[in-house]
């Protein structure tokens, strides 16, 4: 993809999300991810191609490491991922990820957590990802290099085994 095209790209991006006429929360995406309605549960998630983490049982875990092994690449090639973890009470939580072939453009959705404060969905540019292995078998995934301290809000905590050979 040519640096113009890029461009346009996340212009395009920017703005459709500067003119959300949602009021905010949960599925104002402009990334074309698929917009989530309530109830929102991880089977609907999964299909949809979110990698989730309901309460340490996952899916589309592939769809994370495809994302995390182009940014890591360095290639000037756009990626996507949206990561939604489930609360206790059963209530996802948005992190979305787009690679546009140089830095990460991140947007944290708490909007359909009953319990938390709706933060208005948060965004920081990040220049990567760091994976951390743990001495407890888990590998811990976070931004790096991000703008602005909503970035500070993604944690991906992963059992190694749920990795597979790699």
């Amino acid at each position: 993809m040519t640096y113009k095209m890029a461009a346009v790209l996340l212009a395009a991006a920017l703005l459709a999300g500067c003119g959300r006429g949602d009021g905010g929360g949960a599925g104002g995406s402009a990334a074309g991810f698929p917009k989530p309605a309530k109830p929102y549960t991880s089977e609907e998630a999964a299909k949809n191609g979110d990698v989730v983490n309901m309460h340490g049982r996952y899916a589309n875990l592939d769809k994370w490491l495809a994302f995390a092994e182009r940014v890591e690449s360095g290639k000037d090639e756009p990626a996507q991922a949206r990561v939604t973890e489930y609360t206790i009470e059963g209530d996802p939580i948005f992190s979305e990820l787009v690679y546009d072939g140089q830095s990460i453009h991140f947007t944290y959705d708490n909007a359909m957590d009953a319990f938390g404060k709706d933060l208005g969905r948060p965004a920081a540019t990040c220049a990567g990802i760091a994976r951390q292995a743990g001495k407890d078998g888990i590998v811990q995934y976070a931004l790096k290099g991000c703008d602005g301290e909503a970035g500070g809000f993604f944690r991906l905590a992963v059992p190694e085994k749920e990795l597979g050979p790699g």
